[in-house]
């Protein structure tokens, strides 16, 4: 099974849910560390459902169909664990920005200033986002248990703050380097 298959399972295990609301909760939270789109989920659900990981169940839909909400089977779950305790793959780097940085000495300085100014932007709100969610977190009592989903959920937000932190001290460093 692909990372995609575990990141949708890891959905399945938590509760049933529809194949549009995978999608959705692929955007967010999921969308923030991996994404994915409708074609891909929807064939990662059949996958699952023939590798005995996880099962549907029909109920009366909003329009003409039946709806299928899904879960993890015990199989699953126990395939799940094991892939979330495993070593992980050496990294294949894939960062975008990083490359077009890397190539900024070609670009207008200027204009390679927009861009990243409209990337801390974009960071900014991001970071805001992850804030408001630890925020609503910690309203409730900061999790404390490590096997509970919360606790997990609460670790994700955490390591998102620290990222776009890190991201945006350094394109703010980059921006006053390209003023001259």
């Amino acid at each position: 099974m692909n990372t995609l298959g575990f990141a949708i399972l890891g959905l399945l295990a938590r509760r049933p849910l529809s194949g549009y609301r995978v999608a959705q909760l692929m955007r967010e939270p999921i969308g923030f560390f991996w994404n994915a789109g409708h074609a891909q989920i929807h064939g990662t659900l059949r996958k699952l459902v023939e590798a005995g990981w996880a099962e549907y169940r029909t109920e009366p839909g909003p329009g003409p169909h039946d709806k299928k909400l899904y879960s993890a089977t015990a199989a699953g779950r126990a395939a799940l664990a094991e892939w979330a305790a495993s070593p992980l793959p050496t990294p294949q780097p894939h960062d975008e920005l990083l490359l077009r940085v890397y190539n900024g000495w070609l670009a207008d300085p200027d204009t390679m200033r927009d861009m990243l100014t409209a990337e801390i932007e974009r960071r900014e709100a991001s970071l805001a986002h992850y804030l408001a969610v630890q925020a609503e977190f910690e309203a409730d009592g900061t999790p404390t248990d490590p096997r509970s989903t919360r606790f997990v959920d609460y670790a994700t937000v955490l390591n998102g703050i620290g990222s776009e932190r890190n991201v945006l001290d350094w394109l703010r460093w980059l921006v006053t380097k390209l003023r001259g």
